[in-house]
């Protein structure tokens, strides 16, 4: 089989084509489960890009030609060549020797993966080809390039002293600073996240427990693995995993999860982030929701029989319906908070000028008034079971937007004791406080009025803004 076919590529792919296969392959051939398997696509990988670049020196230039690019004429040959120009015409000077540009920042990298400033700085240092400046200009512009194409991995410390050392870490040397931050970035997790054992991943990411080290070292793999549904259905069921592997992420990565290496499966570190994400009512976490509550009806369909035959000599229908009922109380609340995530996050939504606004715009009026006309023909339950959500929504909109500096409201511990307290203060007037002048759905109406009204009167008129 020869190199291209075991990359999965045709024999004319060129050189990004082939360094993308080789990371996609790498998901699935570690060396540390099949070092023959990860030898023999390595070598495939090298094969093909000396290859490739055979191919493109002797497709771009004429056969009676040195190669110019991605080699340079050493300095001291060129210097050489000049001070001799009396030669016969019959005898041609030898041809000056080559720089190969490819090869030189291969073993940059290379040097620069170990981690240690010092020996990079000084191993540049030892390169006779560098001490021209001229020369060393443009192998510090080439070698810029090919960072930012590869992004190989690095430390920030040996990232610093390469830019230093070609004179590239200011702002005259024609950089984009930011392109550099992502590009030192990039570097660092690529380097930090080289999966070989727990021990040196733990060190490189200055971990200090071996159960620490161990959740790093499991969250990576199951990272870099292909996204599979049986085994994401599998480890969703657990609650605590999204929220490990996001954790992870955002620690690694300082919140900049599109910056990890691609040896990261994309696929899969989106899902987990989407399940992980209690700001939004997304589809991993509904999924893994279901997947969770029909785990519930199973172990209540698997229960319900044994248990029944605790206290009975047979199998009765009325104990198995009791349990399993009693077990799908859990996945029947969090439906229900779905739903009620789902339209909290609907309506505090800021919307564009339109129908769709005129209809978040009547919401909490229309359930004021239609739980007010129930509570004055007596039915105070249903009335507010309609008033309730009204204030909870107006006040909850006006707090997204308008009152955000208020870090205190932000708390999910203070919107569910918020939350709580509108029976509280249902059973409170009901008790007698102010019984004979309003009723608490009133009192419950006119404060979820006030904080609609408040909303509505801070809303900037005639403009469409997206929060």
């Amino acid at each position: 089989m020869s190199p291209f076919e075991l990359l999965g590529l045709a024999t004319d792919a060129d050189e990004r084509a082939i360094k993308r296969a080789y990371a996609q392959r790498l998901r699935c051939t570690r060396p540390d489960d099949d070092p023959q398997g990860f030898q023999q696509l390595h070598a495939a990988y090298q094969a093909a890009l000396a290859h490739c670049r055979a191919a493109a020196v002797h497709e771009s230039l004429p056969s009676h030609e040195p190669m110019r690019e991605p080699s340079l004429p050493l300095p001291s040959a060129s210097l050489a060549a000049t001070a001799a120009p009396d030669l016969p015409a019959a005898i041609e000077p030898p041809a000056p020797p080559r720089f190969d540009l490819d090869a030189f920042c291969s073993a940059v990298f290379v040097q620069a993966s170990i981690g240690d400033a010092a020996t990079l700085q000084a191993w540049l240092a030892g390169r006779q080809e560098l001490w021209s400046l001229q020369f060393k200009t443009r192998i510090g512009r080439y070698l810029l390039n090919e960072l930012h194409e590869q992004a190989p991995p690095m430390p920030v410390d040996c990232m610093e002293a390469l830019l230093r050392f070609f004179d590239l870490d200011h702002a005259l040397a024609d950089h984009d600073p930011l392109a550099m931050l992502q590009l030192t970035r990039r570097s660092r997790l690529a380097w930090q996240l080289q999966d070989s054992d727990e021990e040196s991943l733990g060190a490189r990411l200055e971990l200090r427990t071996p159960l620490q080290r161990w959740q790093a070292h499991w969250v990576l793999r199951q990272l870099q693995r292909p996204f599979r549904w049986l085994r994401v259905l599998w480890l969703g069921v657990n609650f605590a995993v999204p929220e490990r592997i996001a954790d992870f992420v955002a620690e690694v990565s300082d919140n900049h999860p599109e910056d990890l290496p691609e040896t990261i499966d994309r696929t899969q570190l989106g899902f987990w982030l989407a399940a992980a994400d209690r700001q939004r009512v997304t589809r991993p976490r509904l999924i893994l929701g279901g997947v969770r509550s029909v785990g519930m009806l199973l172990l209540g369909i698997v229960l319900a029989p044994l248990l029944s035959l605790l206290y009975i000599d047979s199998i009765a229908l009325r104990p198995m319906l009791v349990v399993a009922g009693v077990v799908m109380v859990p996945s029947a609340l969090w439906a229900l908070w779905m739903a009620w995530s789902a339209l909290v996050f609907w309506y505090i939504e800021r919307e564009p000028a339109g129908r769709q606004r005129a209809a978040r715009k009547y919401v909490v009026p229309l359930l004021c008034g239609a739980g007010v006309v129930l509570g004055a023909l007596g039915q105070d339950g249903p009335g507010l079971v309609l008033i309730a959500p009204a204030l909870w929504l107006s006040v909850r909109r006006y707090w997204y937007h308008h009152a955000s500096r208020y870090a205190v409201f932000n708390s999910g511990y203070v919107r569910l004791a918020l939350l709580l307290a509108i029976p509280v203060l249902h059973a409170v007037l009901n008790a007698g406080l102010g019984a004979d002048l309003l009723s608490s759905g009133d009192v419950i109406a006119a404060a979820a009025m006030l904080a609609w009204a408040a909303d509505l009167r801070r809303q900037p008129r005639g403009q469409a803004s997206v929060r």
